[in-house]
Formats: structure tokens, sequence, C-alpha cells
């Protein structure tokens, strides 16, 4: 009877170390499955925000390079118009005129979805070679021209011949408002020296005199900023705006970003603007100096 009991009893824990066993895997299995829960779980997280995230970057992708097709649409459309068109309102302006409007009503493009605004400046040369070189900055409608011009959206600048091939003759003058071009000698030619986006142009605050040797000219500094990269300096007499008297710089050398050492011209004399050229972009007419 002794026996009978202690085999029952034997059987009996077997029993309950499978169960024992049977419950550790169930709750084993149990964990595992909460784990691999958690991680997809995360996984499907990280998934859908990296859809968000990548549908939000196509939107502005989208708008980007709608902003961009609408800016360079501006700039086509005012390159068109000044260039078989002298507007004279452009001609040394600071800040620069509407390219193909009457003042105040800015060249407005509405295009895409998107609002922008061409401004233009332009520099004459006379003479035998007679030429314009014009700045078209564009930006967004709701910037000022002198907003645009120190920080343009895009610029573009393009230089022009006004005279006829085989003559040498050129009847290319300032004008009110367009006529028609073939009337006029102007845009015979036609040079894109930039087309830049979210380029700084350069931009002076002041010039003084300074001590050194520069011949029959006189020794400036030029202090402002982005002047890294020059590759002109220009005198635009403010007294000769009728015939737009341009000279250049005798010498000039970029000390840094914001100084440059320059010679007067040998040429010329008055009130001008000095103007600096990079790359970039032109500065817009600042400080006059007397040389």
């Amino acid at each position: 009877m002794s026996l009978f009991r202690k085999q029952i009893s034997v059987h009996g824990a077997g029993h309950r170390d499978r169960d024992r066993v049977a419950r550790d895997d169930r709750g084993s299995s149990l964990v595992l499955a909460i784990i691999f829960l958690t991680i997809v779980s995360v996984v499907m997280v990280a998934l859908v925000e990296w859809v968000g995230a990548d549908l939000r970057n196509t939107a502005r992708f989208t708008a980007a390079q709608s902003f961009q097709s609408t800016a360079n649409s501006a700039a086509e459309i005012a390159l068109q118009n000044v260039r078989y068109n002298f507007m004279a309102p452009t001609l040394n302006a600071s800040p620069p005129a509407p390219c193909w409007t009457t003042s105040p009503s800015p060249s407005l493009l509405s295009l895409n979805a998107q609002s922008v605004d061409a401004w233009c400046a332009t520099q004459w040369t006379t003479g035998a070679t007679q030429s314009r070189t014009v700045t078209i900055s564009v930006c967004l409608s709701t910037l000022s021209a002198g907003a645009c011009a120190a920080a343009p959206l895009l610029q573009v600048i393009a230089t022009f011949g006004d005279f006829e091939k085989t003559t040498g003759i050129a009847s290319c003058s300032p004008v009110t408002t367009a006529v028609s071009s073939a009337t006029t000698t102007c845009g015979t030619t036609m040079v894109v020296n930039s087309w830049a986006f979210g380029a700084t142009p350069p931009a002076v605050t002041s010039v003084i005199d300074v001590s050194g040797s520069c011949g029959a000219g006189k020794a400036i500094q030029i202090t402002g900023s982005q002047l890294t990269g020059a590759t002109a300096v220009s005198f635009v007499l403010t007294t000769g705006l009728a015939t737009n008297q341009v000279y250049s710089a005798s010498s000039f050398s970029v000390v840094s970003d914001t100084t440059i050492h320059a010679c007067t011209p040998s040429v010329g004399s008055g009130s001008a603007y000095v103007v600096v050229t990079s790359p970039a972009g032109s500065s817009a007419y600042g400080p006059t100096y007397a040389y």
C-alpha cells in the first residue's frame, strides 16, 4: 500500500514538473510576443514618420521648383524687354526700377501660384562700342526694390551691344516706354554674364582716401561686404548721368571680404558712385566719392 502511494506521489510530481515547464514555455512565448510587437510598433511608427517627412519634403521641393521656375520666367521677360528697349528709368537706378512697367507699378509676374517682382538697373557706356550692362534682381513681391537688390532670390547680369554690326552705327537711346525693336539698334548682341540663385551681391558702405601710389589717380579704401572675388570696380559719375560716364578703377586689390584697395581712374573727375562687381552680382549705388 505504501509502495502504491509512493508511485502515485512520484507520478504526481512528474505531472507538476511538466505543467511548470509548460507554464514557463507559455510565459517565455508571451514575453517574446510582447518584444516582437514592441519592435514592430517602433518600426511602424518610424516608417509612418519617414513617409510623412518624405511627403512634406516632396511638397517643399515642388514649391521650391515652382518658385524657381517663376523667377526664371520673370528674368527671361525682363531680359527680352530691356534688350530691345533702353528703359530710361533704369539708368543708374538706385534702388532699381521696374523692368517692364512704369514706376511705381512693379514688374510683377504671377505663375505657379507664386508672385515675384523684377527690378532693373542699367549702366550705359557710350562711344564706338556703345553697350549697356543691366542687372536684373528678382524677389518675392513682398520685398521693396532696395531690399531685393541687396538680397535677390535671383540676379541676372547681361551686357547688350547697341550698334549695327556692319555700319557700326548706334541708334539706341533711353526711352520712357517700350518701342518697336525694328526702329533701333538696341540689343544687337547679348551676353549673359551671370545667372545666380541665392547669391548675395557685394555691398559698398564707405569709400575713403588712404596713402599709396596710384600715378594720376588717388588711393582709396572701399569698405563693405561680400567683396571677395571682385572682378571690377567702377566709378559712375553722378554729374554725367545723361551720358552715363562710367570709368573703371586704374587698379584694385581685394584685401578681405570687407575691404578693397583701389586707385581712382586716371580719366574723368567728379562725384561718383563706386560700384563693385563680382560673380554674385553688382553692388547697388550707395555712397558717393569725389575724385
